[in-house]
């Protein structure tokens, strides 16, 4: 079973712009205020209109994302993690779950940027093993 998921908007990084946080020798690091905003809407819009309820399940996925940006080309590695981070706990328990992005890349298009992901569950993790 695969689900298929459009989120509106360009997305942002959650590792450029950190903020830290944080009185005397106890400092807190931040995401990005834009991260942030952008996490918020994703989830909400997600809810709202691609899906109700997705049970986390201890299983290992694959995530396909396409990622439309209208501005600068942003870093592929810095969206896949604020993919992963954003969905922790609504597509998945863990972003270490996520075994493989394969297929993922990153398209210009000025009038429509979105992310599209498509999330598949890995039945069994197939291990390289030596064959003699």
């Amino acid at each position: 079973m695969s689900l298929k998921l459009t989120i509106p908007g360009c997305i942002r990084s959650k590792k450029n712009s950190k903020r830290i946080f944080g009185n005397g020798k106890f400092k807190k690091v931040l995401p990005s205020k834009a991260y942030l905003e952008w996490e918020a809407m994703a989830r909400d819009h997600a809810q709202r209109n691609d899906f109700k309820y997705v049970p986390i399940v201890s299983e290992f996925y694959h995530v396909c994302a396409t990622i439309y940006y209208k501005g600068p080309e942003p870093d592929l590695s810095g969206c896949l993690e604020s993919i992963g981070d954003c969905f922790e706990g609504y597509l998945w328990a863990n972003d270490r779950q996520i075994k493989s992005w394969d297929g993922s890349r990153l398209i210009h298009d000025k009038d429509n940027p979105r992310v599209e992901l498509e999330v598949e569950p890995i039945a069994q993790l197939v291990r390289s093993e030596n064959i003699e």
